[in-house]
C-alpha cells in the first residue's frame, strides 16, 4: 500500500513540475498580434530590436495552393497560428490531417530598404514562403496531393522590402504525418542581426547538447570495452548516443545537414531515438539500482520499447500516430525510476541523489521536447543547462561509486601486497637456503657418474643417480630464476649498462651449450664480429643462454640458429629452431609468470618471465613467432652499442675510485729475474687492480687490454710463464684466446687462468673445455689470486724442469764407444797426420764443450754457435770416414739471429747416423740457410735411405712416441712457442729426406 502511495504521489508530482515547467516556458501574447490577417508593426522599429513572433489571426485557404493574386478568389478563413490545421473548422468541417492549404498574412511596416528577415521552425510537412508573390525560402515541395516531397526543416531567409506592406503566402502540405500540418511553431520577423541571432541561438543550444553526449557515449564506451565491467556503462552510453540521435533529429535538424538523407528514414530515426531515451535510461538505472527495482516490471517496459523501436520501420502515416503513445511510454519510464531512486534515497543508497537529480534534468528535459511536438514551445525555451546538470549528476554517481570501490579495493590491495610480500620473503629466503645442498647433491651425484665411480654402480644404481643429478639440477636452476624473479618484482636488480661484444657473448654460450647437449642438434652461430650492444653482459648472458637453452629442449633432432640484424637503431638477434614449434593459444601468455606448454617435460615457467623482464630492463624488447611442426623464432632486441661507447654523462659517478686509470698497452712492469705473467683484461679497472697485486709479488707483468694483441706479446717473449684472461673481451673472446693458444702450447707449457663475473657452473666447464687450467670468479679476492697464482707456476716450473732434462738428456746423450772410438782414431792419426791430430783433438774439444753447455731450454743461442757445433761434429765424422761424406753448408749471406740451442745438431746427427749408415760412399748431406721475409729457413738435405711411409706419416702429424727418438719430438715441442715456426720433413725411400725447419728472425737486442 505504501508503494502504490509513493507512486501516486511520485505520478502527482511530475503532472505536476509539467505544469510548472509549461507556465514558465509558453509564450505570452504581450508582443504584437495579427488581426484578422493584418500585422501593423509601423509603430515598430526592427533595427536593435528582438525579432517579432508573427502569432495571431491568419487567413487560410484549405485544400489549395494560391498564389497572392488568386487568394482572395477562394473562400479563405481566419485561423489561429501557430497551430495544428486539425483544430480549424472550414465549411462546417474539421480540417483533416493530411491535406494542404495557403496561409496568408499582410505585415505593415514603418521602414523601408533595410534588410529584413525570416526564421521558420516546425512546418508540416513541406512548405514554400512567398513575400509579396516573391518565393524566398522552402523546405521541401508542397503540392496538393501526395505527390509532395516532404522535409519539414527549420530554415532562414532574408530580403529587402520595397514597399510598407508586405503580403506572407505560405504553402503547406502534409500526406504523412498523422497528428496533422500546419504552420506548427511561430514564424519570426526581424532586422538581420536579430534573425541571425536567433538562428545561432538555436545552433548552438542543439551542437552544446550534442557534443556534450557524444562525448559522454565515447567516454563511457570506451571505458566498457577496455575492462567489460560493469554493463550498466555500456547502457548509459547507448543512452547518451539515443540522446545524441534526438538533438540531431529535433530543433535545428542538424542531421538534415551533415547528411544528404531523405526525410522518411530521417522520420524513422527521429521517432525511434524518443523511444530509445526511455528505454535506454531504464536499463541503466536498473543496474545501477538493482536493488530497488522489481525486474519483472523493467522486463515488461523493456518489451514495450523495444516492440515500439521495431515499429518505427513501418511507414510514416502509420507509425506517427504513435508518437502520444511514445511520449507516455518515455513517461512511464522516467516515473518507475522517480519511484525507485525514492525508495533508495530512503534505504540510504550510495549516491542515489545524484541519480535523482539526473533523472530530474532528464525529465524536464522530456517535458519540454514533449511541448515542442504538441505546442509551441521551443526546444532552447530552457537554458541549455539540462544536458550537463544530467551528466554531470551521472558523472559524480559513478565517481562517488568508483571512489568507494576504489578505497575498499585499495584496503584488500594493501593487505594482498603484505600478503604477498610475506611470499615473496619466503621464496627467496628458502631458496637461499636451498642452494647449498643442492649445489652437494649436483657435485655428489655428478662425482658419482665420473668413469671411475660408475665402474662400482649397477645399471639401476646409475639410472638412480642419473634420475637425482637431472632433478637437483633443475631445481637448482629453479632456484636461481626465483631468486632472479624476486629482486625483479622488488626492483632490486642492479645492471650495469655498457658495450657488450655480441659475438663473444654467443660463441661462449654455443661453446657451453654444445658441449652439454647430448641430441643431434646443431647450433649455428651466425653473428659476425663487431656486432655491439648496450646491455648488461652478464644479464644478457643469461637471456641468450635461456633462449638458446629452449630451443635445444624443445628440438629433437634438426638445427639451431643465432644471427642478428640492425632495425632503426636497435640490433635484433634472432634464436631460430626447427623444433616442434609452439600453438597460437600459448604466443600470448608465454612470458607470463608459470606459464607452461602443455607439452612441457620439466620447469615451471619461469625463465622467459625472467627473460622478458631482463631484457625490457635494459631498454630492449622480445617477441616470438611460431608454427606448429617447423619451429619457433624468438627476437630480442637491444639498443646498438659501439666499440667505443662512452656511458651518458648523467650516469658517470665522480668518485676518484671509478675513474678510467690512464694506461698505455703494453703495459710493462719490469722485474728482473722473476716469473713473466700477460694480464689480458678489456676493463682497465680490473687490469689496474690485477698489476696492483701481482706487482707486489716482484712478478714481471705484461698487461694488454684485448686478446689480439697477447699472440704478439707470445712473439716477443718466447718465456711467458703464466697467462691470465678475463673471458668477455671485444673481437676474440678469452675462450677463443685460450683455444689458439694452446694450438702451440700445452696446458703444462703456459698455464692459463681465466676470470670471469659470472656464476654459472656451465661457464667453468666452458673454461676447462677450451683449454684453461684454472678459473677464479669476480669480484677476485688478493689472497684466492696470489694463490691460484702459484700454484699455476709451480706447475710451470715442475714442467720447465722435465724439460731441462730431457734437453740435457739430448745434449749428454754422447755414447762411450763413440768417445772410445775418437780417442782411437787421434791415436792412431797422431802417427800419420799431426796436423789432421790437432784439428781432430780441436773439434773434439768444441764438441764436448757445447755438448755440455747446460743453458736453459727457454734460451736462444746465437746462430754461430749452434753452426760450429755442427761444423765440430761433422768435422769429427768427417775425420773417422773421409771417404764416406761430402759436406757443405750454403747460406748465401751471413745471417745474425738466435735460435733455440740444439735445433740444427741433433737434425745433422740424425742423418749421418741413420740416413747416411749405409753409404760407404758418395753420401751427401747439405745444411742449406737463407731467409724469406721475416723468417729464416734451415733445410738439411741428405741423399741416404731415406724414412719409412708409415714412421713419415706419424712424424708429419706429430704422432711421435718416445721409441722413435728423443730429438725431432723436443725439436717440434720448443717451436710450438715461436708464432709461425714449423717443421717439415719429407723423404723418398732409397733418394734421402729433407727436413725444413722456417723460424723467426729474432735478434740479440729483442732478448
Amino acid at each position: 500500500m505504501k508503494k502504490l502511495l509513493l507512486l501516486f504521489i511520485i505520478i502527482i508530482s511530475t503532472i505536476s513540475i509539467a505544469v510548472v515547467v509549461f507556465f514558465v516556458t509558453h509564450p505570452t501574447s504581450d508582443g504584437p498580434q495579427a488581426v484578422k490577417g493584418v500585422m501593423d508593426l509601423r509603430h515598430y522599429t526592427f533595427h536593435n530590436n528582438t525579432s517579432v513572433k508573427l502569432d495571431g489571426e491568419w487567413e487560410f485557404v484549405p485544400n489549395k495552393l494560391v498564389s497572392s493574386s488568386e487568394f482572395d478568389a477562394y473562400d479563405n478563413y481566419v485561423v489561429k497560428v501557430p497551430s495544428a490545421w486539425t483544430q480549424y473548422t472550414t465549411a462546417g468541417e474539421k480540417m483533416p490531417a493530411f491535406a494542404s492549404g495557403t496561409y496568408r498574412l499582410k505585415i505593415l511596416i514603418k521602414d523601408v530598404g533595410e534588410i529584413l528577415g525570416i526564421k521558420t521552425n516546425i512546418i508540416r510537412m513541406s512548405n514554400a514562403l512567398y513575400i509579396n508573390d516573391e518565393l524566398v525560402g522552402q523546405s521541401g515541395q508542397p503540392d496538393e496531393n501526395a505527390n509532395y516531397v516532404p522535409h519539414n526543416t527549420p530554415y532562414t531567409t532574408y530580403f529587402s522590402p520595397k514597399t510598407q506592406e508586405l503580403e506572407l503566402i505560405v504553402h503547406v502540405a502534409n500526406f504523412d504525418y498523422a497528428p496533422g500540418g500546419g504552420i506548427i511553431s511561430s514564424l519570426f520577423l526581424g532586422d538581420q542581426y536579430s534573425i541571425k541571432k536567433l538562428r545561432e541561438g538555436a545552433l548552438f543550444y542543439d551542437l552544446i547538447t550534442f557534443a556534450a553526449f557524444l562525448t559522454m557515449f565515447i567516454y563511457f564506451l570506451g571505458s566498457y570495452l577496455y575492462a567489460k565491467l560493469d554493463i550498466e556503462q555500456l547502457y548509459f552510453a547507448f543512452f547518451c548516443l539515443a540522446s545524441v540521435l534526438y538533438t540531431l533529429t529535433h530543433g535545428e535538424k542538424l542531421l538534415l545537414s551533415f547528411a544528404d538523407i531523405s526525410y522518411a528514414p530521417f522520420q524513422s530515426i527521429q521517432m525511434a531515438s524518443s523511444v530509445s531515451v526511455g528505454f535506454t535510461i531504464l536499463l541503466y538505472f536498473y543496474r545501477a539500482l538493482p536493488k530497488y527495482m522489481d525486474h519483472r516490471v523493467v522486463k515488461i517496459l523493456s518489451t514495450i520499447g523495444i516492440i515500439m523501436m521495431l515499429t518505427m520501420l513501418l511507414p510514416a502515416t502509420i507509425n506517427s500516430r504513435l508518437q502520444d503513445i511514445n511520449s507516455l511510454y518515455v513517461f512511464a519510464n522516467i516515473v518507475y525510476i522517480f519511484y525507485a531512486q525514492i525508495i533508495a534515497i530512503y534505504q540510504r543508497a550510495t549516491g542515489v541523489m545524484y541519480l535523482l537529480l539526473s533523472s530530474l534534468a532528464v525529465f524536464l528535459y522530456f517535458i519540454v521536447a514533449t511541448f515542442n511536438t504538441h505546442i509551441n514551445l521551443e526546444l532552447n525555451a530552457l537554458p541549455p543547462l539540462l544536458p550537463f546538470v544530467c551528466l554531470t549528476m551521472l558523472s559524480l554517481y559513478i565517481s562517488h561509486r568508483f571512489a568507494d570501490s576504489y578505497l575498499e579495493k585499495g584496503k584488500l590491495t594493501e593487505a594482498l601486497i603484505r600478503v604477498d610480500k610475506l611470499k615473496d620473503d619466503f621464496l627467496a629466503k628458502t631458496s637461499h637456503e636451498f642452494r647449498t645442498p643442492l649445489h652437494g647433491i649436483v657435485a655428489i651425484s655428478q662425482s658419482m657418474l665420473d668413469s671411475k665411480e660408475e665402474k662400482n654402480l649397477t645399471k639401476e644404481q646409475k639410472e638412480k643417480v642419473s634420475l637425482i643429478f637431472s632433478i637437483s639440477e633443475r631445481l637448482s636452476h629453479l632456484v636461481n630464476d626465483i631468486l632472479d624473479f624476486s629482486k625483479l618484482k622488488e626492483g632490486e636488480l642492479k645492471l650495469h649498462i655498457t658495450s657488450v661484444d655480441l659475438f663473444s657473448v654467443t660463441h661462449l654460450i654455443v661453446e657451453i651449450v654444445s658441449y652439454l647437449v647430448s641430441k643431434d642438434v646443431v647450433i649455428d652461430n651466425r653473428i659476425e664480429r663487431g656486432q655491439f650492444v648496450l646491455a648488461d653482459e652478464n644479464r644478457l648472458r643469461q637471456i641468450l643462454y635461456n633462449l638458446i637453452n629452449n630451443a635445444v629442449k624443445y628440438t629433437n633432432h634438426g638445427k639451431i640458429e643465432i644471427s642478428c640484424y640492425e632495425e632503426n637503431g636497435f640490433l635484433a638477434i634472432e634464436v631460430k629452431d626447427t623444433g616442434r614449434g609452439i600453438a597460437i593459444e600459448y604466443l600470448e601468455t608465454i612470458f607470463e609468470p608459470f606459464q607452461q606448454l602443455e607439452n612441457a617435460t620439466d620447469g615451471t615457467g619461469l625463465g622467459l618471465s625472467v627473460t622478458k623482464e631482463l631484457v625490457q630492463l635494459q631498454g630492449g624488447d622480445i617477441t616470438v613467432q611460431s608454427t606448429i611442426g617447423q619451429g619457433t623464432t624468438f627476437c630480442v632486441k637491444l639498443p646498438l652499442g659501439s666499440k667505443h661507447y662512452m656511458e651518458p654523462v648523467y650516469k658517470r659517478k665522480k668518485k676518484i675510485e671509478n675513474t678510467k686509470p690512464s694506461l698505455t698497452f703494453p703495459h710493462i712492469v719490469k722485474n728482473k729475474g722473476q716469473r713473466k705473467i700477460i694480464i689480458v683484461d678489456d676493463d682497465h679497472i680490473n687490469l689496474r687492480v690485477l698489476i696492483d697485486i701481482l706487482e707486489k709479488e716482484n712478478y714481471y707483468i705484461i698487461a694488454v687490454d684485448n686478446g689480439e694483441h697477447v699472440f704478439e706479446q707470445l712473439a716477443k717473449h718466447h718465456d711467458v710463464d703464466l697467462l691470465i684472461l678475463d673471458i668477455m673481451m671485444p673481437n676474440l673472446s678469452g675462450y677463443e684466446v685460450c683455444q689458439l693458444v694452446r694450438n702451440n702450447y700445452s696446458s703444462a707449457e703456459l698455464p692459463i687462468l681465466m676470470l670471469t663475473a659470472a656464476i654459472r657452473p656451465e661457464d667453468m666447464v666452458a673454461a676447462f673445455q677450451s683449454g684453461a687450467n684454472d678459473f677464479l670468479h669476480k669480484p677476485l679476492d688478493t689472497t684466492e689470486l696470489k694463490t691460484r697464482v702459484r700454484n699455476l707456476l709451480l706447475l710451470k716450473e715442475s714442467t720447465e724442469t722435465a724439460v731441462k732434462m730431457e734437453t740435457a738428456f739430448l745434449q749428454a746423450q754422447i755414447k762411450p764407444h763413440f768417445v772410445y772410438n775418437v780417442l782411437n782414431s787421434i791415436l792412431s792419426l797422431s802417427y800419420l797426420d799431426l796436423e789432421k791430430t790437432r784439428s781432430m783433438i780441436t773439434d773434439f774439444a768444441t764438441f764436448l764443450r757445447n755438448s755440455f753447455a747446460f743453458e736453459n731450454a727457454n734460451s736462444l743461442v746465437p746462430l754461430e754457435k749452434e753452426l760450429n757445433l755442427i761444423k765440430a761434429y761433422v768435422n769429427i765424422h768427417r775425420t773417422r770416414y773421409p771417404e764416406q761424406l761430402e759436406w757443405a753448408i750454403c747460406m748465401d749471406e751471413p745471417i745474425q739471429c738466435l735460435i733455440p740451442p740444439l735445433l740444427l745438431q741433433p737434425l745433422v746427427e740424425n742423418a749421418l747416423l741413420h740416413g747416411l749408415k749405409t753409404k760407404n760412399s758418395e753420401g751427401q748431406l747439405k745444411l742449406v740457410i737463407k731467409k724469406e721475409q721475416q723468417m729464416v729457413v734451415f733445410q738439411v738435405i741428405d741423399n741416404g735411405s731415406g724414412i719409412p711411409q708409415e714412421l713419415l706419416r706419424k712424424l708429419q702429424k706429430g704422432e711421435i712416441t718416445t721409441s722413435q727418438g728423443i730429438g725431432i719430438r723436443n725439436i717440434s715441442k720448443r717451436l710450438k712457442k715461436f708464432e709461425h715456426a714449423t717443421i717439415w720433413i719429407e723423404s723418398i725411400h732409397n733418394k734421402g729426406t729433407t727436413v725444413e725447419i722456417k723460424f723467426p728472425i729474432i735478434m740479440a737486442e729483442r732478448i
